[in-house]
């Protein structure tokens, strides 16, 4: 199990990365925000947002493939729940020259029916889950799910921002090995119980 404290990423790529999710993607309101994970905090994040210009989302995803890289973590495809992980998982793919998929929330009415898109995820095949933020990890776990299911092989899990404790255990209760490249400390922002 990798935790967030060992993360090995570059100190001035750390600086950059955060100083774009700090200025771009950060807002805090005296309102509290309702959370997707069903919480109410006075900080938002909006990761999309933060890497939406092209050179914030290259420098999102060399970090990812930095981190990545240094665990000796081996790919072949990376991407999670749709919308959350797709703008980072396709520019990871293009940055580590590697494959990218998107998990729908529900199967297909028509066509192939698939929940997941992208590169085909086949008996072992190698994956990264990627989500943008981590609250909980309801999002990313979802994903994990219909990946095991498609019987791909979780190799690891990735996220540019866990704003809480409990994704961390149950990756460690799942024997998957978890980077979150920044948390909620680095944020100096409350925990999400």
């Amino acid at each position: 199990m990798t935790e967030s404290s060992t993360v090995q990423l570059d100190e001035p790529t750390r600086t950059l990365l955060l100083q774009v999710i700090r200025e771009r993607g950060y807002s805090r309101s005296e309102e509290p925000f309702r959370l997707s994970a069903g919480g109410l905090s006075h900080d938002y994040i909006d990761m999309r947002r933060a890497v939406a210009r092209g050179e914030d989302l290259q420098l999102a995803a060399n970090a990812v493939t930095q981190v990545l890289k240094t665990a000796g973590i081996e790919f072949s495809a990376i991407g999670g729940m749709t919308m959350g992980a797709d703008p980072v998982a396709h520019a990871v793919a293009l940055v580590a020259k590697t494959n990218w998929f998107s998990v729908r929330k529900a199967e297909k009415e028509h066509g192939s029916k698939r929940r997941i898109e992208g590169a085909e995820v086949t008996t072992r095949t190698p994956v990264v889950a990627f989500e943008d933020t981590v609250s909980t990890g309801k999002s990313v776990f979802d994903a994990i799910d219909v990946l095991v299911g498609a019987g791909a092989k979780v190799v690891a899990a990735c996220t540019l921002l866990d704003r809480g404790d409990a994704a961390t255990k149950e990756f460690a209760q799942r024997n998957i090995p978890y980077f979150a490249l920044f948390t909620y400390r680095d944020l100096g922002i409350e925990p999400i119980a």
